[in-house]
């Protein structure tokens, strides 16, 4: 099946007012797409919109919380009334949190699971269910290298994005004969932000400087961008963002045992 090329696109981006959706956006903006930018943060929206009509193309702000199946129900109405069709759809959205699993809340799961799963679900099921109508459409997961190399410090948030991966494959069975697309894009550690949206629990408060370290030694949002305006255009099934994480998925084929107690300890 062939994907969606970004020219004439009609695009929506979660969580586009940062990091990996913000860049998405502008770098669809570039490859003269149509923008929808998504946000629970209008006003961040409203800033990527901006940016992105700059480039000389019609973009569109929407505030909405992914976690909430009738704001997500809402929007699809809305976009779908005053602006089009959507032809392509990118679950970005997403929060973390960080800590021992015992120092972490069963409310910490519940907000995580709402919008880094949840929220990709909702999208998947508003927004595919119109595509499969229609018989065109690509759908692309923000997942990633998180889902498949555990870390000790990130139980939930490792188990939400393993989550979306699993999710997206069997999407991307089930929804292929009806003529839409799915690919999940898995990056590395990536420079985003998301540190200010992280609930960080027990002794993981005082290691703030080591994920802060980490993200300083990062891949820029861009780099994810690209990869996921290919995904779409080529209809991949599975990316990964980053040497690392690339390396990591061909190692865990090879030798999973070591590579998984390795990451665990790191």
């Amino acid at each position: 099946m062939n994907g969606i090329e970004p020219r004439d696109a009609l695009v929506l981006i979660t969580g586009a007012g940062h990091g990996i959706g913000a860049a998405t956006a502008r770098r669809y903006a570039r490859s003269g797409a149509t923008v929808v930018a998504v946000d629970i943060d209008e006003d961040a929206a409203r800033a990527t919109a901006r940016d992105c009509g700059a480039q000389g193309v019609p973009a569109h702000a929407r505030r909405c919380d992914v976690g909430d199946a009738e704001a997500v129900a809402e929007l699809a109405k809305s976009v779908s009334e005053d602006i089009g069709e959507i032809d392509i759809v990118v679950n970005n959205a997403g929060v973390g949190v960080g800590g021992p699993f015992l120092d972490t809340s069963l409310d910490d799961w519940t907000w995580l699971r709402s919008v880094n799963l949840d929220g990709v679900i909702h999208g998947c099921h508003i927004f595919g269910a119109a595509m499969a109508e229609r018989g065109r459409g690509q759908l692309v997961n923000i997942a990633s290298g998180a889902g498949y190399l555990p870390n000790r410090r990130m139980a939930t948030y490792c188990a939400s994005k393993a989550a979306v991966i699993m999710f997206s494959r069997c999407l991307r069975a089930d929804l292929r004969p009806r003529g839409v697309g799915v690919s999940v894009v898995c990056p590395g550690v990536i420079n985003t932000g998301i540190l200010d949206r992280t609930r960080l629990r027990g002794n993981a408060l005082n290691e703030r400087d080591w994920f802060a370290r980490a993200f300083d030694h990062s891949h820029s949002p861009d780099t994810v961008a690209k990869a996921v305006v290919r995904a779409a255009a080529h209809d991949r099934s599975f990316v990964p963002v980053g040497a690392e994480v690339r390396l990591a998925h061909h190692l865990l084929r090879l030798t999973p045992g070591p590579i998984v107690d390795l990451a665990a300890r790191i």
